[in-house]
């Protein structure tokens, strides 16, 4: 009989969002098991919709009796903490995994070594080699409704933007104070991208993001386009539409992969390309520190990464 699997993941968006590819490969190796996923409530809606899950249970909602009653066999913790501990032992699960820790005997009976090195996904799907999983590639899920698709074409056209030319979303912010470049920089790169290339520039903001953003869009010398409030789907849908994503390492980032966008992400000191940015040319990168990242030093790099994009055109 196929088995329960229930997937363990508290942390951040991005980091629920990273390990959908592997809720793709044991879906593919085990097609009639069924797929759960524990995590807390901001992620909880990026998961909606992916046809690989039989259900979510939220941490917030303390689901220990439901996670009981689906009849687990088997979790997947990617927390090593006391508390997801405490829920894959708790679960009933015979087998219980995660990547080796000390004190993890406590919880778990499978605990291989986590190979270093690489992209976060490719990392994040060790953890199914015990069960005979192998990768069914790294790029991420997100699936949005059509009202999601809806509302992103109605801003595209209503803005003129989107059915052809060079689209781009720009996210500006993190809540990470160190990932956070001078808004200036940003009002310049999109006053480039539009006097050089044509295109439209649109500035993304989430809760609590519009000061920092506005301050952007004041610094810049040509006109650009702030999204409405979007929520997670309906930006995964804008995004789908577009043609460039350009920003921090953060989740807006990961969601532009899961939708087949190229990105170009300009990195702190302190985050590691190798294992934040997706593998191949569509994913372009610079990194220095932030506050002092000269302008001409990150243009070039996008520039080139847009001609590139683009096949040599421009």
């Amino acid at each position: 009989m196929p088995p329960a699997i229930l997937v363990i993941v508290f942390k951040g968006i991005g980091d629920v969002l990273l390990t959908t590819p592997l809720l793709r490969a044991l879906k593919k190796k085990m097609p009639g098991s069924r797929l759960y996923f524990l995590t807390r409530k901001p992620s909880l809606k990026i998961l909606r919709h992916n046809p690989n899950l039989t259900g979510v249970f939220c941490r917030e909602d303390s689901p220990l009796k439901a996670i009981r009653a689906a009849g687990v066999d088997i979790t997947m913790d990617f927390m090593r903490s006391s508390v997801s501990g405490c829920y894959s032992l708790c679960s009933g699960a015979s087998k219980r995994l995660a990547f080796h820790y000390t004190g993890g005997r406590l919880f778990y009976n499978l605990m291989p070594e986590k190979r270093p090195g690489g992209y976060t996904v490719l990392d994040r799907l060790q953890l199914a080699e015990p069960l005979g999983v192998a990768p069914d590639g790294p790029e991420p899920d997100l699936f949005f409704a059509p009202e999601n698709a809806a509302r992103a074409e109605a801003f595209l056209s209503a803005n003129g933007a989107g059915a052809t030319g060079l689209t781009v979303t720009f996210d500006i912010t993190s809540p990470r104070e160190y990932r956070r470049a001078p808004a200036a920089l940003f009002a310049a790169l999109a006053d480039r991208l539009l006097r050089e290339f044509g295109a439209r520039v649109i500035f993304l903001s989430g809760p609590g993001e519009l000061a920092y953003v506005s301050q952007a869009l004041a610094a810049a010398k040509e006109k650009h386009l702030l999204a409405p409030d979007f929520d997670l789907l309906d930006l995964a849908a804008l995004q789908a539409r577009c043609a460039l994503h350009v920003g921090t390492s953060s989740a807006p980032m990961h969601i532009a992969v899961s939708q087949k966008l190229p990105t170009f992400t300009i990195y702190a000191p302190e985050d590691s390309p190798l294992s934040w940015s997706p593998p191949g040319p569509r994913h372009g990168w610079v990194q220095g520190a932030l506050q002092d990242l000269p302008f001409e030093t990150v243009w070039d790099k996008l520039g080139s990464h847009v001609r590139s994009l683009q096949g040599g055109r421009q």
